[in-house]
């Protein structure tokens, strides 16, 4: 959902489909990627699994495809981030799985 709201931003920049890519890559995998650098954790998750990046340049070209065709909903870009707020605290509430038995 980061990676979404990323580009809308970066369509609000008028920025070319390359920093529409960055800059979603950047809002979805950035905490992860300073957590990882703050941790000592290496090599950083999205290194590991380039899953990662291909649903980010999915996610950003489907944005782009979207909008180039249908009109931008007025409160997409707060929706976009609360749902990514949303993941991510659930995410991290399941983060990291107990190893064995029952929590």
């Amino acid at each position: 959902m980061f990676s979404i709201s990323g580009a809308l931003a970066a369509g609000l920049l008028e920025l070319d489909l390359l920093g529409v890519v960055v800059l979603a890559s950047l809002t979805a995998i950035g905490g992860g990627t300073l957590r990882d650098v703050l941790m000592n954790r290496h090599p950083v998750f999205w290194m590991v699994n380039p899953t990662y990046l291909m649903v980010i340049c999915a996610a950003a070209l489907g944005t782009v495809m979207y909008v180039q065709f249908l009109p931008i909903p007025a409160q997409a870009l707060l929706v976009a981030d609360a749902l990514g707020l949303a993941v991510f605290a659930l995410t991290g509430a399941n983060w990291p799985r107990p190893r064995g038995g029952t929590r």
